[in-house]
């Protein structure tokens, strides 16, 4: 008899497991639940592209679509050297757009000794009179960057050209072929 009361015992256990089992698959499947989205992409062209600019500093190059640009900038020791035109930003539709300007990395990085060969690399947005717009300055303090704060963003007006100026400045007895890698973004709005 003991042992008919064991397994009795067993099966009501395996029985009480099963349905608690049910129950908890049960209030799962009410908990989630699919959704379908099915996004159409279009390919087109960006309404804020880059262009070259009359100081379009030699050995510098565009991207496929102008949505990316290299330049080769040089800096002086003791000297600012100022590149009035280098680059623009170009509204290419019919009504305004807001873009603003954002660090993404810089190399070398701070605590690097080459970072005290530089003085500054500034970045000033002008519109079409040369008014300054935004200024973006990278500044060298020994071996330590600071980087500058993303701009607010600026209204950029339909079918427009504004010009990205650029100052650069080496430290006194800076030595030479250091290079400065700069990645800034352009975030537009659509």
């Amino acid at each position: 008899m003991e042992i008919k009361n064991i397994l009795y015992r067993k099966e009501m256990k395996l029985i009480t497991l099963l349905l608690t089992s049910l129950l908890i698959a049960s209030a799962s499947a009410a908990v989630y639940y699919s959704m379908i989205a099915q996004p159409n992409v279009t390919v087109s062209v960006g309404s804020i592209i880059f262009a070259q600019g009359a100081d379009w500093p030699a050995t510098s190059s565009m991207g496929t679509n102008s949505t990316w640009a290299r330049l080769a900038l040089k800096a002086y020791p003791n000297a600012t050297l100022t590149y009035d035109k280098p680059l623009n930003v170009s509204n290419t539709t019919g009504s305004d757009h807001q873009f603003r300007l954002r660090h993404v990395s810089i190399t070398p990085a701070s605590t690097n000794a080459q970072v005290s060969n530089f003085t500054f690399v500034n970045f000033v947005v002008k519109n079409t009179v040369g008014v300054s717009q935004a200024s973006f300055n990278y500044t060298a303090s020994g071996d330590t960057w600071t980087t500058p704060a993303t701009t607010s963003y600026l209204t950029l007006p339909a079918n427009t050209q504004w010009i990205i100026y650029v100052e650069t400045k080496a430290a006194a007895g800076a030595n030479t072929n250091i290079v400065a890698n700069i990645q800034i973004a352009i975030d537009v709005q659509e």
